[in-house]
């Protein structure tokens, strides 16, 4: 599979999960570099990455999760990678998966890999208001995109160049949850999305950022954003560029 790849692996406050992450990243896919962004974390993310000899950004503060995609972005784009791949730093995906992702971009020259949980036969346990909240999530992108995407809050993709260089300019990606509302625009603007099924785990350790009320919360945000990203004018470079 031809290109260099980077796995962007943004963390904030994973010092529980870090060290298994990054040592699943090395055991199943050695021959990938990868980046942690670390996005302010006050407990021992930093150390942790450092001891293993990894490479790490440290954001000032907490910036949120999509200005530390975006960080990692800038980082490619500047060192010359072809491909992105997001691998969130709490421990839930998986390394071994990651070679889907890679297949379905040459197989089908999508330009956006998306590893999707729900198009496994087993099913991914989730609770009520959660699994309510991507149902709802799901049914607005097919409306909005056109496209049926089963995991539009899926954090686990693979970026072609052409996507994460645009991603990487400043007013270009949302600093906090960057999930459907992207997808919807990047659709629109010619972009192909396919996805791929992958099992994920469930989190061990630490606190997640889409927990209890947190869910309604982010829910509510990102129906407005989908509606937003939906009426933006698409840009002519997406679409020109091969």
């Amino acid at each position: 599979m031809s290109g260099r790849y980077l796995v962007v692996i943004p963390a904030y406050n994973e010092g529980q999960n870090i060290g298994s992450v990054l040592e699943d990243l090395r055991t199943q896919m050695p021959h990938l570099d990868r980046i942690v962004i670390n996005d302010g974390s006050h407990d021992t993310t930093e150390a942790v990455v450092r001891e293993m000899g990894e490479k790490v950004i440290t954001l000032p503060y907490n910036l949120r999760y999509g200005a530390a995609l975006q960080t990692g972005f800038k980082y490619a784009l500047c060192h010359n990678y072809d491909h992105v791949i997001q691998f969130d730093g709490d421990g839930q995906h998986d390394a071994r998966e990651i070679e889907k992702l890679m297949r379905a971009r040459v197989e089908e020259g999508a330009d956006l890999v998306i590893g999707s949980r729900f198009l496994d036969e087993a099913p991914y346990a989730m609770g009520f208001i959660r699994r309510t909240g991507v149902t709802l999530l799901r049914w607005l992108t097919w409306r909005l995109a056109g496209q049926r995407i089963t995991d539009p809050t899926s954090g686990f993709q693979l970026l072609s160049r052409k996507v994460f260089a645009y991603y990487a300019q400043k007013d270009n990606f949302p600093r906090d949850f960057p999930d459907a509302n992207v997808l919807i625009y990047m659709k629109r603007a010619g972009i192909k999305i396919t996805e791929v099924p992958v099992r994920m785990k469930q989190r061990r350790r630490g606190k997640s950022m889409h927990s209890g009320w947190k869910v309604v919360i982010y829910v509510f945000k990102m129906l407005v954003s989908m509606l937003v990203a939906s009426l933006r004018q698409t840009p002519d470079q997406l679409r020109d560029e091969p």
